[in-house]
């Protein structure tokens, strides 16, 4: 995992082939509508969240694609284990890239501009609050791993 101000996300262009131009993309968008997903090239892709937390449940991990998180506006907490402590909640669901995960999390809070990286290796919980829920505006970008 990696956590850095969005602003300084493309220092790790070696670990993110294709963050120069995802990073440039987002950061024409004017309006966050929820939900929309902008296509980028070579099958990347980033779409905006927007929505209040919620409390933790379970995780999700994915296997062809790495997600940034870019908190834009308010905060969430994310939760964070390594995928070889958790115990899998269901098949893995291959067609939309996604798995979900039980386990014990390490919880950090994730400030406006601020992202972070997870990897396929990286069982993560976004969106998430620990006491009071927070509104919230988020860019996850999509690479292909």
């Amino acid at each position: 995992m990696i956590m850095c101000p969005w602003k300084d996300i493309r220092k790790y262009a070696a670990l993110l082939p294709g963050i120069e131009e995802a990073f440039y993309a987002v950061n024409a968008v004017t309006e966050y509508e929820d939900k929309k997903t902008y296509p980028l090239s070579d099958g990347n892709k980033f779409f905006i969240a927007v929505g209040t937390t919620k409390e933790p449940d379970v995780a999700e991990a994915h296997r062809k694609f790495l997600d940034i998180q870019y908190i834009v506006k308010g905060k969430e907490v994310m939760g964070w284990a390594d995928l070889a402590a958790c115990k899998p909640e269901g098949d893995f669901n291959e067609e939309k890239d996604i798995g979900f995960y039980s386990g014990d999390f390490d919880y950090i809070t994730v400030n406006e501009g601020i992202c972070y990286v997870v990897f396929p290796e990286d069982v993560h919980m976004p969106g998430r609050h620990l006491d009071v829920p927070n509104d919230f505006v988020k860019v996850v970008v999509k690479l292909k791993v």
